[in-house]
């Protein structure tokens, strides 16, 4: 039976070393309740960051390098009121997993010899028993930590028991779920973590949908796999269309290369599935014929020769084929004139439609600057529409010029624009299609018209020559039919590669594509259903119990779209007061923990509440808050807060729970002699 993921700490060890000796404290924590009760600036956040950054997790906080901890960890401490600089400073973690096993992490903070990228790991509870266990050094917070084995995270991930998937980034590439998108489920920090739900978790890795994807993991849902799924399936057809236009380009330039033309070049990655798509076509005998039809062509021409005849005895034929060679010449030459006249007119055309495209797209701006000004309720733009203004070019339309009872509005325009946009960009591309076909067809018939006045030249040469010497028009003939043949057959065998990977490219494409519709992202499972039920209950129930006053706890629910506590399908947020924000996040990161621990999630067990008496939060609600944390804490978790409330007040909140309070006293700081 596998076990769930799991972290229980036991203990935190801050130290600072002096020119006067060490100072510091070993806090220790157990299972259930823990309640750490200090003063005002006496180190209480520091001690539960220290907590965060002994794992490496700093990143969950803010993208910065920096070290999260005060100066009294990295640059001078006050001890009896006597300012002592740091000389060097380190943090240490013990924790243990589900399994029972327990290891001593150790960080440091400042070292001239160690840098805080490493972490140092014993095996062993080297702070609440001491003794000498089997060390490892790993980094941390470099590239590579959460997948290469010496990297800290990847040790981490497989010591909880967590098998953290990959997930889509914004770039379209597939990296790990990083631990610093998950922990904002466990630790709520003081300065910024009560702002918002979830006001911690970290947007700057580029994760799609990073909140969702963190929610999905830790609850457990079924419809994890299957967003993932879904996600890599579009990311492979977002490849796939790319590779496809990669090969199009690719074989268009080996065609022109080539001087062969591509004909029913395909729109589309569909297009290539059918069998005439792509078709190369070369130009023989004056005539356009598909590739294979040419090399036949070609090749019954070579074989029809026979032996080679004496100048004489083919005189007549020789005449009657340099008469048909200069008809060949004249008709080509004709025809390539046609075809200049034709390409220069669609440059021409080309030019035209890049003016009239850029004239669109600017009068599609002004229209949206117009409309923008309308809704945001300038007078000017509003003067321009109702005194027969044109907004775009500020001219005015006369009374006389109006040629309808009902004209286009703004957005209408907009609209009509848009759309002539789009027309005009397609017939673009079809000119720019057409001249590419074009010029390898000018290309084509140049080469056909150079060896048709090669064999006019030829066939002169061997009419005047002696009669019994062998034809050298004839040989010459041979010879560039033999040449021509060649060419084709070495340009069908480049063109045949490319051609096949579009089809290939296409196939895999229809493939991905039917699967992708196959997959339904939108549907959750019935215990995906279950679940989500269950949190919306106990945050419902919570929100009852903390005395949450903004809404109805029962109009409260949990958003199927962004998993977060949502009100008639908007985000809870700036319409609630901040102490009814500080319930909320209580309420939901409870239930998210509570609905994992019993319905089978990846929680690990654990919550940390930095200071949860925010916004002067009324003293009945934040004491219904511990007794749920100790209930909580019976069930197995384990709950850490701290807190500068009274200890009289505390121990009076407490009463009838389980917990284990630290209480510094007032006056007496975390970092001690």
């Amino acid at each position: 039976m596998d076990l769930k993921p799991r972290l229980l700490l036991r203990a935190v060890k801050l130290t600072a070393v002096t020119a006067e000796g060490e100072v510091g404290r070993t806090v220790q924590f157990s299972q259930g309740l823990n309640v750490l009760r200090a003063g005002n600036t006496s180190g209480k956040s520091t001690t539960l960051q220290a907590i965060i950054y002994a794992l490496g997790l700093e990143g969950m906080l803010s993208p910065r390098r920096e070290v999260p901890l005060p100066h009294s960890m990295t640059d001078s401490v006050t001890v009896d009121n006597q300012e002592l600089r740091v000389l060097r400073s380190w943090v240490s973690l013990e924790f243990e997993n589900a399994e029972g096993k327990v290891i001593t992490a150790t960080r440091h903070v400042k070292n001239e010899e160690t840098k805080n990228t490493v972490i140092t790991v014993e095996y062993g509870p080297a702070l609440t028993q001491g003794g000498s266990f089997k060390t490892e050094d790993y980094f941390v917070r470099l590239a590579g930590a959460a997948q290469r084995e010496s990297g800290f995270h990847h040790f981490l991930t497989y010591f909880l028991g967590w098998k953290l998937p990959f997930v889509s980034y914004m770039d379209g590439s597939e990296k790990p779920l990083y631990s610093e998108c998950l922990f904002p489920f466990f630790y709520v920090e003081q300065k910024h973590g009560w702002s918002g739900v979830q006001a911690r978790i970290p947007t700057y890795f580029g994760i799609r949908e990073v909140g969702k994807r963190s929610f999905e993991y830790v609850l457990g849902l079924d419809l994890f796999e299957r967003i993932l799924q879904r996600q890599r399936l579009a990311s492979n057809i977002s490849e796939l269309e790319g590779s496809w236009r990669a090969a199009l380009t690719d074989l268009k330039n080996t065609a022109i290369a080539a001087g062969v033309a591509i004909s029913r070049e395909p729109r589309r990655i569909a297009d290539s599935l059918d069998d005439d798509s792509a078709s190369p076509t070369a130009f023989v005998d004056g005539t356009w014929l598909p590739l294979d039809a040419a090399v036949e062509r070609l090749r019954e021409a070579i074989s029809n020769k026979g032996s080679v005849p004496s100048t004489g005895s083919n005189s007549a034929a020789l005449e009657e084929e340099l008469e048909a060679a200069e008809d060949s010449v004249r008709l080509l030459v004709t025809a390539l004139a046609l075809l200049i006249e034709e390409r220069v007119g669609l440059q021409e055309q080309s030019a035209q439609l890049e003016i009239r495209l850029e004239a669109l797209n600017e009068d599609l701006q002004r229209h949206k600057d117009a409309a923008l000004l309308v809704r945001l309720g300038a007078k000017h733009a509003k003067s321009l529409a109702e005194e027969h203004t044109c907004p775009t070019c500020h001219q005015e339309v006369n009374d006389g010029m109006d040629i309808s009872t009902h004209p286009m509005t703004v957005d209408e325009n907009i609209s009509f624009i848009d759309k002539q946009c789009s027309t005009f960009s397609a017939a673009r591309d079809d000119v720019a299609r057409t001249l590419d076909a074009m010029r390898v067809r000018e290309r084509s018939m140049r080469d056909s018209l150079a060896r048709l006045r090669q064999r006019v030249r030829r066939i002169k040469e061997a009419l005047l020559g002696p009669e019994r010497a062998t034809s050298l028009a004839e040989i010459s003939q041979r010879n560039a039919l033999q040449e021509q043949l060649e060419r084709l057959l070495e340009n069908q065998r480049s063109l045949d590669q490319p051609r096949e990977l579009l089809r290939s490219l296409s196939g895999s494409h229809k493939e991905q594509t039917e699967a992708l519709k196959a997959l339904k992202a939108s549907d959750l499972t019935e215990s995906d259903k279950s679940k989500l039920e269950k949190v919306e209950g106990y945050l419902r129930d919570q929100l009852h119990r903390y005395h949450f006053h903004s809404l109805k706890p029962e109009e409260v629910e949990i958003s199927r779209d962004t998993y977060r506590p949502a009100h008639e399908g908007y985000e809870l947020g700036f319409d609630l007061s901040a102490s009814d924000m500080i319930r909320v996040i209580w309420s939901y990161l409870f239930a998210v923990l509570r609905v994992s621990d019993e319905a089978g999630g990846n929680h690990l067990g654990l919550l940390i509440f930095d200071e949860p008496k925010q916004q002067e939060t009324a003293s009945e609600s934040y004491a219904q808050l511990l007794q749920e944390a100790g209930e909580q804490g019976r069930r197995g978790s384990q709950i850490i807060f701290a807190t500068s409330e009274s200890r009289q007040s505390l121990l009076n909140m407490l009463e009838g729970s389980e917990y284990n309070l630290i209480d510094i006293p007032d006056g007496q700081r975390i970092l001690t002699r």
